[in-house]
């Protein structure tokens, strides 16, 4: 399924991790929090908070909940709980693009 990243290279240099492909240990992160809430970053410094819904080898594939302030719209006075629904933003970034993931808000 996936290229081999080591191919011509010897043994030590494979058992090293020497000129190992930087995206893949990216690829790793963003595969391990999945459908979890997570901080991501890019390389020109933009930090998104929201949700990997999935990667491939070449996006990650991102949603960013997006609650709107309605202001008192028919509300039940008699409901016990206030609940406010909300969107999700997709969006699709690079897998280059991405500088790192930080997970457990």
């Amino acid at each position: 399924m996936y290229p081999n990243q080591f191919e011509g290279q010897n043994p030590i240099q494979q058992a090293l991790g020497i000129n190992k492909n930087p995206y893949k240990k990216i690829y790793k992160t963003c595969m391990k929090n999945r459908n979890q809430h997570v901080q991501l970053m890019l390389i020109d410094g933009m930090t998104y908070s929201g949700f990997i819904e999935y990667v491939d080898q070449q996006n990650v594939y991102f949603a960013i909940p997006y609650v709107e302030n309605k202001p008192n719209e028919s509300r039940n006075t008699e409901s016990q709980y206030n609940v406010a629904g909300y969107q999700l933003y997709r969006c699709m970034f690079p897998l280059q693009a991405v500088a790192g993931v930080s997970g457990a808000f």
